[in-house]
């Protein structure tokens, strides 16, 4: 009887140990199929981020302005000092706009432009301080700068270019 009470024993042990080893065997396997569930998941997601070896982006170049430049020929003005002309300047000059709008509005308020410069220019001197004879192209610039913006009534006339001077 003592025999039959130790294997009845035994026998109830072996399921207990199947099941522990059975619920060990399922949480293991939970862990390592979700361990790599998860990995899967990272690397698609990092590899989905990347750019394809194939493809080309293109290029995106500034467009510049459309640089157009309005003649005014034969501009004369009078270098004068204390009153008495000394001689006269005689230039080319070129004004920078930007678009055909805007040199078309330069080139029709050009006689306007040259009336408020002779204005101008008849009061004040247009020659350097220290030596009249010679054209101050700094200051001639600005005033026609100034001038022919008043005259469109708006800032169009970027630059101002002296092509040509020549006194007489």
């Amino acid at each position: 009887m003592a025999d039959e009470v130790d294997n009845d024993e035994e026998k109830n042990e072996k399921p207990k140990a199947s099941k522990k080893l059975l619920i060990i065997g399922l949480l293991a396997g939970l862990l390592v199929g979700g361990g790599g569930a998860a990995g899967f998941f990272i690397i698609q997601s990092g590899s989905a981020e990347a750019e394809p070896v194939g493809s080309v982006q293109k290029e995106v170049k500034p467009q510049l302005p459309d640089y157009q430049y309005a003649r005014m020929e034969g501009l004369q003005l009078p270098l004068f000092y204390k009153g008495k002309v000394l001689s006269y300047a005689v230039m080319d000059v070129s004004l920078e706009v930007i678009g055909n709008d805007d040199k078309l509005q330069v080139v029709k308020n050009n006689v306007l432009v040259r009336d408020s410069l002779l204005r101008y220019f008849s009061v004040n001197p247009v020659g350097r301080d220290d030596n009249p004879n010679i054209v101050d192209y700094d200051k001639l610039s600005e005033k026609i700068k100034e001038f022919a913006n008043a005259e469109a009534r708006r800032e169009i006339v970027k630059r101002v270019a002296i092509n040509q001077s020549r006194s007489f």
